[in-house]
């Protein structure tokens, strides 16, 4: 079985480039592992994207032509107050589209 392509926005590797050494390898896994792990389909406004939870941390991805897109990542306690602005701009015109790493 082929597995789905996975592209990660450079921000989002900005953020994990941020991390200290430990967190930041298990959240490059995490990310090149996908779509297995810990990850959760989004309900209500946030309905057709999707969460990888790595700790405390969480990524939010869609899926889209055929691949993943992780385009945002924060700390719990922030991703979802951030994520709603996030997703307008990126709904709005899909400007800075992912690098695919």
């Amino acid at each position: 079985m082929s597995r789905i392509p996975v592209v990660v926005a450079e921000p989002v590797w900005q953020f994990v480039r941020g991390l200290a050494p430990d967190p930041r390898r298990r959240c490059k896994a995490a990310l090149l592992a996908l779509p297995d792990g810990d990850v959760r389909q989004l309900e209500g406004e946030y309905a057709g994207f999707h969460r990888l939870r790595v700790g405390s941390l969480r990524f939010v991805y869609r899926l889209k032509s055929g691949r993943i897109e992780v385009f945002f990542a924060e700390q719990r306690h922030l991703v979802y107050d951030l994520l709603a602005a996030h997703i307008a701009r990126l709904v709005a015109g899909d400007q800075g589209g992912p690098a695919e790493k």
